[in-house]
């Protein structure tokens, strides 16, 4: 449960998505454009920069790829106008990227693109009635699927081979601490249902029950007969609130800091996060120097890195391709035109798409 969403195999899986998710190519005239880009010269022209644009058609299908593969709140912010045109934003730089990479690295991906729409078929599809009719309301089909698959995996895997052995240790330096392994012990008294994010009870009625806990933990009450107790974290209840040898970075943030900076050996003060409260201590934190780094470690590195120079490319460089939004007047707010998108919505945005 103290988990972030993913497992660490599947974070670097998410993370390549979310890549993917945030950098489609649309249509435009080129000859690759019309050729291959869903929705390409379809519909209401939206945008237009230095030698492309971009319809309602094509950004539709591409949002509609955005909410299924890679952020499934994506529907909620989309109808902020705000958000919704720094998105735009974001296509349109991509796009851009995605024209300057050669045919090799492009043809290489287009091979895989396949087996990644069977997969895709054979267990989401085939199996969920709701997601087929999302497809179909946004017209993403399997050709419009692999086209973005395609175009987002090289652009992730051509910015990931820009990334140097130094540019990973400086990210591993200011990030160390995530890849300490952890012994820690804890019990949660949870505020939420974790499945449905319902209040489960009042903030101050958790952290009374906590403060309980810890106080008898203090007096010499055993681990797991409280843990098995009190506790509502099913991953470790059972266990004496064990989570043994663990990386620090796959825990929520909360509790991952505590566990980095808490006493060892020491029941510490009640650790609030999105969960509820947790009572915690750590047995034993281990630093993994970074010629220790597993590989899977060292590509989640060099990802968070690519990211990063992603996104400066779209806060910094967007502007010299004479960007014009022409999306629906409620996207604009009064007294404003849709050519201007504040830094500030850019950061919002790159907060809930998860780019850095």
């Amino acid at each position: 449960m103290l988990r972030t969403s993913y497992s660490k195999k599947s974070i670097l899986l998410v993370l390549a998505v979310m890549l993917i998710a945030l950098l489609a190519a649309g249509c435009g005239k080129s000859k690759e454009e019309a050729g291959g880009a869903p929705g390409a010269g379809e519909g209401k022209v939206i945008a237009t920069y230095t030698d492309g644009k971009v319809t309602e058609t094509e950004f539709n299908k591409y949002t509609t790829f955005y909410g299924v593969f890679m952020n499934q709140q994506a529907d909620m912010y989309l109808s902020i106008p705000q958000l919704k045109e720094q998105v735009l934003r974001q296509y349109i730089a991509y796009k851009v990227l995605y024209a300057k990479i050669d045919n090799a690295a492009k043809d290489k991906v287009k091979a895989e693109a396949g087996k990644f729409y069977d997969n895709f078929k054979t267990n989401g599809i085939d199996k969920d009635a709701e997601l087929k009719k999302k497809l179909d309301t946004g017209g993403l089909d399997e050709e419009g699927i692999k086209y973005f698959y395609t175009v987002l995996t090289v652009i992730q895997q051509d910015q990931e081979g820009k990334v140097t052995d130094a540019d990973v240790k400086k990210e591993y330096d200011s990030t160390k601490d995530d890849f300490n392994v952890i012994s820690v012990r804890h019990i949660l008294i949870g505020t939420v249902d974790p499945q449905t994010g319902a209040e489960k009870r009042k903030d101050e009625e958790a952290l009374k029950i906590a403060k309980e806990v810890k106080q008898k933990l203090d007096a010499g009450g055993d681990w797991k007969a409280l843990a098995k107790q009190y506790s509502e974290d099913d991953g470790s209840k059972e266990n004496g609130g064990l989570y043994e040898n663990q990386q620090a970075k796959a825990w929520v943030a909360e509790f991952k800091d505590a566990a980095n900076k808490q006493e060892i050996g020491k029941v510490g003060d009640p650790v609030k996060s999105s969960y509820g409260y947790h009572v915690m201590e750590v047995e034993k934190r281990t630093p993994t120097p970074f010629d220790k780094l597993k590989a899977e470690d060292l590509t989640g590195l060099k990802q968070a890195v690519a990211a990063a120079k992603m996104n400066d490319f779209v806060t910094k460089d967007l502007e010299k391709l004479n960007v014009k939004i022409t999306l629906p007047e409620a996207a604009t707010d009064a007294g404003k035109t849709n050519d201007t998108t504040t830094k500030d919505d850019a950061a919002k945005t790159d907060e809930k798409t998860g780019t850095k």
